[in-house]
């Protein structure tokens, strides 16, 4: 993906209910507090995976724009890894955030249904179905009544991502060349991409074989590079959201794991699609690992079917977005 000071897309195929402004993604974003409560780096986690990170902020720094790499969240068939982060704060979605052209108190999101089948021989469509109904299940929970969630569609030959261009100058990126919005939609559901993918954020050959998927997060920055604080509730704000899931699965060349297909409504050894989904983007909505026990969605490995919420993935929603839209 080539990311150029013009990327605003002016989209037809947007749904009504979300036509933006053009936007200017390389301009500086308005004035606002710098977040002061953790300025120095703390970080945590693989220090290979660190120092990519912070790569990826450089870059994202010298094109001129406003947002940083913050953590990255993995989710394991196995033993678990650990969560990257630069700072020991927590971060938080801003309502009506002109620096991501928020859709007023919404969350907008979006299936890239271009990467959408498997090797284990799910179609786009099947998969899409399955992230969608995740997505909802979410939505549908009383502690987010009052965050509509939006779908944007994808619009075939256009690329909304961005984590994959930083790490790999668009080795796996499909469309290396197209400009992109990346505030087209807050949470990009980016597909189901090959192991040499995974096998490079985890530092070494075959260190992918049991990352299932995983959730980089970003956050807006001032001029310095530091995390800010729209809205002046001691949280980073959040600029965007990427999940990746890993193709091998299911894969038949891939010996170690052709015996664990991606499936649709399956217990281990498949690996259910709409549970995974539902476990990435609980981390899009701002919850982080724990446990077990008790066994819960947010748990970091996966132990088989859940497509619902537990009562402490409900907990942790209840502490994030209670106050939601008045934050």
């Amino acid at each position: 993906m080539k990311l150029t000071a013009a990327w605003a897309l002016l989209i037809g195929a947007s749904l009504t209910a979300c036509q933006e402004p053009a936007s200017n993604d390389s301009a500086a974003p308005p004035e606002h507090p710098a977040f002061t409560r953790v300025r120095q780096e703390s970080p945590s986690g693989d220090p290979r995976v660190i120092a990519m990170m912070r790569a990826a902020n450089k870059q994202l720094k010298a094109r001129g724009l406003h947002i940083a790499l913050e953590s990255i969240e993995y989710f394991t068939l196995g033993k678990g890894r650990p969560s990257d982060r630069l700072h020991q704060f927590d971060s938080r979605w801003v309502p009506n955030d002109p620096n991501r052209l928020a859709l007023g108190t919404s969350l907008r999101f979006l299936i890239a249904t271009n990467r959408g089948s498997t090797s284990s021989g799910l179609t786009a469509a099947q998969t899409a179905a399955a992230i969608r109904a995740a997505v909802t299940t979410w939505g549908a929970t009383r502690q987010l009544r009052n965050v509509p969630l939006v779908e944007r569609p994808y619009v075939a030959g256009h690329d909304f991502t961005l984590f994959d261009d930083l790490f790999f100058g668009g080795k796996f990126d499909d469309f290396p060349n197209e400009d992109a919005n990346i505030f087209y939609a807050d949470i990009v559901e980016a597909g189901f991409l090959p192991r040499a993918f995974f096998d490079s954020l985890a530092g070494g050959p075959d260190g992918g074989a049991n990352i299932i998927g995983f959730t980089p997060s970003f956050v807006f920055t001032d001029a310095d590079g530091n995390p800010v604080d729209l809205n002046g509730d001691n949280y980073a704000d959040v600029a965007l959201s990427e999940s990746y899931l890993n193709d091998t699965f299911g894969d038949p060349n891939a010996p170690d794991r052709k015996g664990f297909p991606w499936g649709i409504d399956v217990n281990l050894p498949g690996i259910d699609v709409q549970s995974i989904a539902l476990h990435e983007n609980g981390h899009a909505f701002e919850i982080g690992h724990f446990g077990p026990p008790p066994r819960a969605v947010m748990n970091p490995v996966y132990e088989g079917l859940l497509q619902a919420p537990r009562p402490t993935d409900r907990a942790s929603l209840s502490t994030l977005w209670s106050s939601w839209p008045h934050r």
